[in-house]
Protein backbone atom coordinates (compact mmCIF):
# COMPACT_ATOMS: atom_id res chain seq x y z
CA UNK A 1 0.00 0.00 0.00
CA UNK A 2 1.22 3.59 -0.83
CA UNK A 3 2.43 5.51 1.93
CA UNK A 4 3.43 8.49 1.19
CA UNK A 5 1.70 11.48 -0.64
CA UNK A 6 2.43 14.85 -2.06
CA UNK A 7 -0.14 17.90 -1.74
CA UNK A 8 -0.95 21.32 -2.45
CA UNK A 9 -2.60 24.16 -0.98
CA UNK A 10 -4.32 26.43 -3.34
CA UNK A 11 -4.15 29.45 -1.07
CA UNK A 12 -0.23 29.44 -0.78
CA UNK A 13 1.19 26.60 -3.59
CA UNK A 14 2.63 24.80 -0.61
CA UNK A 15 3.67 21.04 -0.84
CA UNK A 16 2.15 19.49 1.89
CA UNK A 17 4.31 15.68 2.51
CA UNK A 18 2.06 13.41 3.82
CA UNK A 19 2.99 9.93 5.24
CA UNK A 20 3.05 8.31 8.83
CA UNK A 21 5.10 10.99 10.45
CA UNK A 22 3.81 13.91 8.70
CA UNK A 23 0.86 15.45 8.68
CA UNK A 24 -0.42 11.25 9.69
CA UNK A 25 -4.20 12.76 10.04
CA UNK A 26 -4.46 13.00 6.24
CA UNK A 27 -2.77 9.80 5.42
CA UNK A 28 -6.13 7.12 5.51
CA UNK A 29 -8.09 9.95 3.25
CA UNK A 30 -4.82 9.85 1.13
CA UNK A 31 -4.62 6.01 0.94
CA UNK A 32 -8.72 5.57 0.83
CA UNK A 33 -8.58 8.51 -2.40
CA UNK A 34 -5.97 6.67 -4.27
CA UNK A 35 -7.46 3.04 -4.15
CA UNK A 36 -10.40 4.40 -4.97
CA UNK A 37 -11.99 2.33 -1.79
CA UNK A 38 -15.26 4.68 -1.18
CA UNK A 39 -15.83 5.00 -4.61
CA UNK A 40 -19.40 4.10 -5.79
CA UNK A 41 -19.02 3.40 -9.49
CA UNK A 42 -21.56 3.64 -11.93
CA UNK A 43 -22.43 0.51 -13.14
CA UNK A 44 -25.73 1.20 -15.51
CA UNK A 45 -25.79 -0.12 -19.10
CA UNK A 46 -22.65 -2.61 -17.87
CA UNK A 47 -23.15 -6.45 -18.74
CA UNK A 48 -23.52 -7.95 -15.32
CA UNK A 49 -20.61 -10.50 -13.90
CA UNK A 50 -19.92 -12.24 -11.34
CA UNK A 51 -17.61 -9.09 -9.80
CA UNK A 52 -20.37 -6.36 -11.00
CA UNK A 53 -22.63 -8.30 -9.39
CA UNK A 54 -20.99 -9.34 -5.81
CA UNK A 55 -20.41 -5.20 -5.78
CA UNK A 56 -23.91 -4.41 -6.59
CA UNK A 57 -25.11 -6.44 -4.24
CA UNK A 58 -22.46 -5.25 -1.16
CA UNK A 59 -23.91 -1.46 -2.10
CA UNK A 60 -25.94 -0.05 0.85
CA UNK A 61 -28.80 1.64 -1.71
CA UNK A 62 -29.12 3.49 -4.67
CA UNK A 63 -27.25 6.40 -4.36
CA UNK A 64 -29.72 10.10 -4.48
CA UNK A 65 -26.81 11.67 -6.10
CA UNK A 66 -24.44 11.60 -9.15
CA UNK A 67 -21.01 13.32 -9.99
CA UNK A 68 -20.56 13.17 -13.80
CA UNK A 69 -16.63 13.23 -13.38
CA UNK A 70 -15.72 14.79 -16.54
CA UNK A 71 -11.95 13.75 -17.44
CA UNK A 72 -9.61 17.34 -17.20
CA UNK A 73 -12.13 19.26 -15.09
CA UNK A 74 -10.33 19.27 -11.94
CA UNK A 75 -12.28 16.33 -10.78
CA UNK A 76 -9.26 14.44 -9.07
CA UNK A 77 -9.21 17.20 -6.32
CA UNK A 78 -13.05 17.69 -6.20
CA UNK A 79 -12.50 14.37 -5.14
CA UNK A 80 -10.72 14.50 -2.37
CA UNK A 81 -11.68 17.98 -1.33
CA UNK A 82 -15.36 16.95 -1.26
CA UNK A 83 -16.59 13.53 -1.61
CA UNK A 84 -13.49 11.98 0.56
CA UNK A 85 -13.83 15.11 2.91
CA UNK A 86 -15.15 13.38 6.65
CA UNK A 87 -17.49 16.52 7.12
CA UNK A 88 -19.70 15.08 3.84
CA UNK A 89 -22.70 12.78 5.23
CA UNK A 90 -23.89 12.18 1.77
CA UNK A 91 -23.71 9.06 -0.84
CA UNK A 92 -22.18 9.87 -4.20
CA UNK A 93 -22.37 7.69 -7.05
CA UNK A 94 -19.59 8.28 -9.39
CA UNK A 95 -19.82 8.39 -13.45
CA UNK A 96 -16.48 8.74 -14.58
CA UNK A 97 -16.41 6.22 -18.09
CA UNK A 98 -13.33 6.67 -20.28
CA UNK A 99 -11.80 3.74 -23.26
CA UNK A 100 -9.67 3.90 -26.10
CA UNK A 101 -10.81 3.03 -28.83
CA UNK A 102 -13.66 4.39 -27.84
CA UNK A 103 -16.99 2.83 -28.27
CA UNK A 104 -20.12 4.18 -30.20
CA UNK A 105 -22.03 3.10 -27.10
CA UNK A 106 -24.50 5.47 -24.83
CA UNK A 107 -23.34 4.72 -21.53
CA UNK A 108 -25.40 7.41 -19.31
CA UNK A 109 -28.63 8.84 -20.55
CA UNK A 110 -28.65 12.13 -18.02
CA UNK A 111 -32.34 12.67 -19.43
CA UNK A 112 -33.87 9.61 -17.78
CA UNK A 113 -31.84 10.01 -15.06
CA UNK A 114 -34.04 10.75 -11.77
CA UNK A 115 -31.22 11.69 -8.72
CA UNK A 116 -29.38 14.62 -8.04
CA UNK A 117 -26.82 15.51 -10.40
CA UNK A 118 -23.50 17.54 -10.62
CA UNK A 119 -20.28 18.09 -12.86
CA UNK A 120 -17.55 20.21 -13.08
CA UNK A 121 -16.63 21.93 -16.21
CA UNK A 122 -13.43 23.71 -17.48
CA UNK A 123 -12.02 26.26 -20.03
CA UNK A 124 -12.39 23.98 -23.18
CA UNK A 125 -9.41 25.00 -24.60
CA UNK A 126 -7.31 24.26 -21.28
CA UNK A 127 -9.25 21.24 -20.99
CA UNK A 128 -8.72 19.50 -24.48
CA UNK A 129 -4.79 20.51 -24.42
CA UNK A 130 -4.48 18.88 -20.62
CA UNK A 131 -6.47 15.77 -22.18
CA UNK A 132 -3.71 15.31 -25.05
CA UNK A 133 -0.97 15.43 -22.63
CA UNK A 134 -2.76 13.43 -20.09
CA UNK A 135 -3.73 10.66 -22.96
CA UNK A 136 -0.79 10.47 -25.57
CA UNK A 137 0.95 7.53 -24.33
CA UNK A 138 -2.24 5.95 -25.10
CA UNK A 139 -3.34 7.33 -28.60
CA UNK A 140 0.11 7.70 -29.84
CA UNK A 141 -0.55 10.86 -32.10
CA UNK A 142 0.69 14.26 -32.86
CA UNK A 143 -0.87 16.89 -30.56
CA UNK A 144 -2.28 18.84 -33.87
CA UNK A 145 -4.04 15.36 -35.06
CA UNK A 146 -5.24 15.23 -31.67
CA UNK A 147 -7.34 18.45 -31.72
CA UNK A 148 -8.42 17.72 -34.85
CA UNK A 149 -10.22 14.99 -33.92
CA UNK A 150 -11.12 15.49 -30.18
CA UNK A 151 -13.83 17.62 -29.86
CA UNK A 152 -16.42 18.91 -27.62
CA UNK A 153 -15.27 16.39 -24.99
CA UNK A 154 -17.28 17.92 -22.23
CA UNK A 155 -20.19 17.90 -23.85
CA UNK A 156 -20.25 14.94 -25.60
CA UNK A 157 -19.28 12.81 -21.88
CA UNK A 158 -22.71 14.34 -20.05
CA UNK A 159 -24.34 12.92 -22.82
CA UNK A 160 -22.57 9.93 -21.65
CA UNK A 161 -20.43 9.22 -24.49
CA UNK A 162 -16.58 8.71 -24.54
CA UNK A 163 -14.59 11.40 -24.88
CA UNK A 164 -12.96 9.79 -27.82
CA UNK A 165 -16.02 9.21 -29.49
CA UNK A 166 -16.71 10.39 -33.32
CA UNK A 167 -20.37 10.93 -32.07
CA UNK A 168 -21.56 14.25 -33.65
CA UNK A 169 -23.99 16.19 -31.25
CA UNK A 170 -27.71 17.39 -32.04
CA UNK A 171 -28.82 20.92 -32.04
CA UNK A 172 -31.41 19.47 -29.77
CA UNK A 173 -29.58 17.83 -27.42
CA UNK A 174 -27.46 20.60 -26.23
CA UNK A 175 -30.72 22.52 -26.19
CA UNK A 176 -32.00 19.28 -23.93
CA UNK A 177 -28.73 20.31 -22.05
CA UNK A 178 -28.94 23.97 -21.12
CA UNK A 179 -32.83 22.91 -20.06
CA UNK A 180 -31.50 20.31 -17.32
CA UNK A 181 -29.38 23.50 -15.92
CA UNK A 182 -32.18 25.79 -16.14
CA UNK A 183 -34.19 23.27 -14.33
CA UNK A 184 -31.96 22.49 -11.93
CA UNK A 185 -32.04 18.88 -12.79
CA UNK A 186 -28.29 19.43 -13.62
CA UNK A 187 -25.99 21.67 -11.13
CA UNK A 188 -22.72 22.67 -12.18
CA UNK A 189 -19.88 23.60 -11.23
CA UNK A 190 -16.62 25.46 -12.38
CA UNK A 191 -14.06 25.46 -10.05
CA UNK A 192 -12.50 28.78 -8.47
CA UNK A 193 -15.89 30.16 -9.08
CA UNK A 194 -19.19 31.27 -7.54
CA UNK A 195 -21.02 28.18 -9.39
CA UNK A 196 -18.98 26.22 -6.97
CA UNK A 197 -21.16 27.03 -4.06
CA UNK A 198 -24.53 25.59 -5.93
CA UNK A 199 -22.86 21.59 -5.63
CA UNK A 200 -21.79 22.79 -1.76
CA UNK A 201 -25.27 23.30 -0.79
CA UNK A 202 -26.30 20.80 -2.96
CA UNK A 203 -24.74 18.29 -1.00
CA UNK A 204 -25.27 20.49 2.19
CA UNK A 205 -21.63 21.43 2.71
CA UNK A 206 -20.88 25.01 4.15
CA UNK A 207 -18.00 26.69 2.18
CA UNK A 208 -15.72 26.43 5.08
CA UNK A 209 -15.93 22.40 5.77
CA UNK A 210 -14.75 22.14 2.38
CA UNK A 211 -10.73 21.54 1.86
CA UNK A 212 -8.95 23.51 -1.42
CA UNK A 213 -6.23 20.60 -1.28
CA UNK A 214 -4.77 20.03 -5.15
CA UNK A 215 -3.73 16.78 -5.81
CA UNK A 216 -0.12 16.31 -7.29
CA UNK A 217 -0.16 16.20 -11.03
CA UNK A 218 0.63 12.84 -12.95
CA UNK A 219 4.47 11.96 -13.15
CA UNK A 220 6.17 12.89 -15.86
CA UNK A 221 3.56 14.88 -17.50
CA UNK A 222 4.27 18.48 -17.83
CA UNK A 223 3.92 21.03 -20.87
CA UNK A 224 4.03 25.01 -21.18
CA UNK A 225 2.03 27.52 -23.00
CA UNK A 226 4.53 27.84 -25.37
CA UNK A 227 4.34 23.90 -26.10
CA UNK A 228 0.45 24.43 -28.08
CA UNK A 229 0.73 27.72 -30.48
CA UNK A 230 -1.57 30.44 -30.75
CA UNK A 231 -2.88 28.83 -34.55
CA UNK A 232 -3.60 25.61 -32.53
CA UNK A 233 -5.35 27.42 -29.65
CA UNK A 234 -7.48 29.21 -32.21
CA UNK A 235 -8.42 26.08 -33.87
CA UNK A 236 -9.59 24.37 -30.90
CA UNK A 237 -11.85 27.19 -29.92
CA UNK A 238 -13.39 26.82 -33.66
CA UNK A 239 -13.55 23.02 -33.34
CA UNK A 240 -15.34 23.08 -29.79
CA UNK A 241 -18.36 25.09 -30.46
CA UNK A 242 -20.80 22.99 -28.75
CA UNK A 243 -18.26 23.23 -25.08
CA UNK A 244 -17.82 26.89 -25.57
CA UNK A 245 -21.25 27.56 -25.95
CA UNK A 246 -21.99 25.24 -22.78
CA UNK A 247 -19.16 26.62 -20.63
CA UNK A 248 -20.36 30.48 -21.55
CA UNK A 249 -23.87 29.69 -20.67
CA UNK A 250 -22.89 28.58 -17.22
CA UNK A 251 -20.29 31.12 -16.60
CA UNK A 252 -23.25 33.46 -17.28
CA UNK A 253 -25.80 32.30 -15.44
Amino acid sequence: MKKEFFLRTEKDNQTIIVNEKTNAHLLQRCQDHWYHKNDIKYLANKKPNIFSIKKIFNQKKTSKYLFIHIPKTGGTSFKFNVIYNPRLKKEIEIYHNITYPPRELRLLNIFEEKRKMFTLLRDPTDTIISAYYHFKHLVKIKNFVFFDQVSNMQTKFLLGYDIFSDYKIKTSEFEDLIKLIDDKKLIVGIQKRKSMIKIYNLLELRFDEVDNYILNKKVGISYKKKDVSDNLREYIKKNNNFDYRLFDYVMKS
